[in-house]
């Protein structure tokens, strides 16, 4: 592979540098490694032996979808948000549940790494006089979201683990349309010579609001740990 360096007047000339190879190597980079996944539940992640390097990605759950209602405002038909993902410092928030009002609430907050993204908002609740669509939920980082619920008809699941959020139900008469769950914050961090152990915790999806007698929404995605570890 030719590198090139640019000159004063603007033109590129190949670096004459030597570039080191290891005795016996081809030149690639071929770091080893090995890649631990948590898609629940909390504990102690040990680094591995002779592990130089630990890659974090890592997503909070989605918020529930709200539940469709015959009015705006109705106690109980607010999804419930989805629980934080950590890893050490780092915090993927949840995103809150989808409410039945035309303002949606905000995604998932994230902290504490080289790349903090907040989560994606749900679509707003709205009053409909006849048979419609249900909201979206706010789509996360790894993908995964699902569109709104068809006339009357229940509304899909998020994909496993994929931190998006719940959304809601359509109506087959005059309704108010429960709003889409939000997603939770994405977090990337790299930890050069990292510590022993961290601590984690994967969050759960958020439950889908009450939307008797309409037919339901769908329950937030629960969230991810992926930890890709580098050797020597």
């Amino acid at each position: 592979m030719a590198i090139s360096t640019i000159n004063s007047n603007g033109l590129t000339s190949p670096l004459t540098t030597a570039l080191p190879v290891a005795s016996g190597g081809t030149g690639l980079t071929t770091v080893p490694h090995t890649i631990t996944v948590y898609t629940s539940g909390s504990g102690t992640y040990t680094t591995p032996t002779n592990c130089k390097a630990i890659l974090i990605e890592l997503i909070g759950a989605g918020g529930g979808g709200g539940g469709t209602q015959s009015n705006y405002n109705v106690g109980g038909a607010t999804g419930t948000a989805g629980g934080n993902t950590t890893f050490g410092s780092l915090t993927g928030g949840g995103g809150p549940g989808g409410t039945v009002s035309a303002v949606p609430p905000a995604g998932g907050t994230a902290s504490g790494g080289d790349v903090n993204i907040t989560g994606g908002i749900g679509g707003s609740s709205v009053s409909q006089s006849n048979g419609a669509l249900g909201c979206p939920g706010g789509v996360g980082f790894f993908g995964g979201g699902v569109g709104p619920a068809g006339d009357g008809q229940p509304s899909p699941s998020p994909a496993a683990n994929s931190g998006s959020g719940g959304s809601s139900s359509g109506t087959s008469g005059a309704a108010v349309g429960g709003g889409g769950g939000s997603s939770g914050g994405y977090v990337r961090k790299l930890i050069n010579s990292p510590a022993a152990t961290y601590s984690y915790a994967v969050g759960a999806g958020g439950a889908a609001g009450n939307a008797a007698p309409f037919n339901t929404s769908s329950n937030g995605a629960a969230g991810i740990i992926i930890v890709t570890e580098f050797y020597v």
